[in-house]
């Protein structure tokens, strides 16, 4: 890191900073050599990003993640640009929310060569990258870097439209503070809107630009897909039908890896806020070549996006029609998720782990393979299965003699930190993991195939590594028996939830949408 300041501190001599910057350019040491700076402005005047590049390299994408610091192709960026020029509208302003070192800045402002940029981006490190990146472009002139959140941004009233351009930052709701989930149900009641705290990051981005934007503006965002199907994803869906003025959704295909360090499914959204919108264009973007263009799409009626609570499937142009005699899973089964632990290699035994006592051990799949390899897709017997941890509520309800084992057993869990995840600070107390009663089946969610069926005949336990099925009334094993069979040998691949790099994911609603012979279950 010190070397990358260094030359970023060499092109930035003289340049006004925010304190956070000074402060970070103040420890990075002696200015990079002269021929150095000169190669790497070359590179940005050129087109590129290398200051972005070696940040990237020094920073492990997993280490990138807390933060959503997720860097865009150059081809996804010019693509997005040559939709909003197709729009026609005179772009006096770009805003460039979650800027980075500034991607999407510079190459606006390179295709409106009238407009001026505001890019914000929290990390001040990142932001002495976008500076010194707008002064190799000779842009300075035509750009505002904020340091701070794009949540916190406020707009002065222009002449001409604003064109908000970017990559949102993908940062769990797990790492969103209880004082922004606020602010998001909050912000969506203002605008008669419901949604969930369960949203990420992503999500807050485009209700900020609601916020913000004005009838005429533009705005053109790449995220994870994720939010065409889920349950929290819903208030972007009524947004884009309802003030936000969505026109376009461009879905990039599994085989198409848009982000070359996220394993995600990528949709470009396209949108004019305060626009009256019949329905919407989708698209499914199969090559690198469609990236950069970005053709238009298929429209989709507001009826139909209003009554489809998957839009996913509108890329694939709709829903199939019900075949006579077939009907949903759901209709006879609720399909519910195992158990989340909050840190599996704490809750479930091992031989690193402080033993404890017998009766505090369950039995349970805790491993997709549990199931795939299960003889004859059916788990028959315990042994064999890993066993999960479920303590008591009350620890006053020990026996004589196991106190001393179960809390050797939570010191070590504390140690591993298994106090403070997410799960654990929500759960009462923190050290019970519930396991709910055994489902009869039990299927994978998440894989490069389809989904696996086993019937669950010994009574395992599962945590959230598969799905169970629950019966909404009784059902024989031979029924039981008979439906994994068919499950196992018709169900597709893609009638689930489909990710970059060939994964398909079917979340629990999906799977109660599968259809199934009438008959098979009597």
């Amino acid at each position: 890191m010190p070397s990358l300041l260094s030359i970023a501190k060499a092109m930035l001599d003289g340049t006004e900073l925010s304190a956070a910057e000074a402060r970070i350019l103040g420890g990075a040491g002696a200015l990079a050599r002269p021929e150095v700076v000169a190669e790497t402005v070359a590179a940005v005047r050129a087109g590129g990003d290398p200051l972005g590049e070696m940040f990237c390299r020094i920073n492990s994408a997993v280490s990138r993640r807390g933060q959503g610091q997720t860097f865009t192709p150059d081809g996804v960026i010019l693509g997005m640009l040559a939709w909003a020029q197709r729009q026609g509208s005179v772009v006096r302003r770009l805003v460039d929310p979650g800027a980075g070192t500034g991607r999407y800045t510079l190459a606006g402002l390179r295709a409106f060569p009238t407009a001026h940029a505001v890019a914000v981006e929290m990390d001040p490190v990142v932001a002495v990258l976008l500076r010194a990146n707008l002064v190799a472009a000779g842009l300075t002139g035509r750009a505002t870097v904020v340091v701070g959140d794009f949540r916190d941004l406020t707009l002065e009233r222009i002449d001409g439209a604003t064109l908000f351009c970017g990559n949102p930052p993908y940062v769990r709701h797990h790492e969103i503070s209880a004082r922004w989930k606020a602010w998001y149900t909050d912000t969506l009641a203002r605008f008669d809107l419901e949604g969930s705290q369960l949203a990420g990051l992503h999500l807050h981005f485009f209700l900020k630009t609601r916020e913000l934007a004005v009838p005429g503006d533009l705005g053109c965002f790449v995220t994870a897909a994720e939010w065409l199907d889920v349950n929290y994803g819903r208030s972007l869906r009524l947004m884009l039908m309802n003030g936000l003025g969505g026109t376009d959704v461009f879905v990039a295909e599994p085989q198409l890896q848009v982000f070359d360090d996220a394993m995600v499914s990528a949709a470009i959204t396209g949108f004019a806020p305060g626009a009256k919108r019949a329905g919407l264009r989708f698209k499914s973007v199969q090559s690198a070549a469609d990236l950069k263009t970005l053709p238009e799409g298929e429209p989709v009626a507001l009826e139909t996006l209003q009554a489809e609570p998957r839009w996913s499937i509108l890329v694939k142009g709709g829903r199939t029609e019900r075949r006579a005699g077939h009907v949903e899973l759901g209709e006879f089964f609720q399909v519910s998720r195992g158990q989340v632990t909050g840190l599996n290699r704490v809750w479930v035994a091992s031989d690193a782990a402080p033993t404890v006592p017998d009766r505090y051990l369950v039995p349970s799949i805790t491993d997709a393979t549990d199931i795939t390899a299960a003889p004859a897709h059916e788990i028959s017997r315990l042994e064999g299965l890993r066993r999960v941890v479920s303590l008591p509520r009350e620890l006053d309800a020990l026996a004589p003699g196991e106190e001393a084992a179960v809390h050797a057993f939570l010191a070590w869990a504390r140690e591993c930190g298994a106090d403070q995840t997410y799960i654990a600070k929500h759960r009462k107390p923190w050290w019970h993991v519930h396991l709910r009663e055994a489902a009869p089946l039990v299927m994978t969610y998440m894989g490069r195939r389809p989904p696996v069926f086993a019937h669950n005949k010994a009574g395992a336990k599962l945590i959230n590594v598969a799905h169970g099925l629950y019966p909404r009334q009784p059902i024989g094993v031979p029924a039981l028996r008979t439906l994994v069979a068919w499950l196992n040998q018709n169900v597709r691949q893609d009638a689930g939830r489909a990710y970059a790099g060939g994964l398909t994911k079917f979340e629990p609603g999906e799977a109660m949408r599968i259809m199934i012979p009438q008959t098979l279950v009597p």
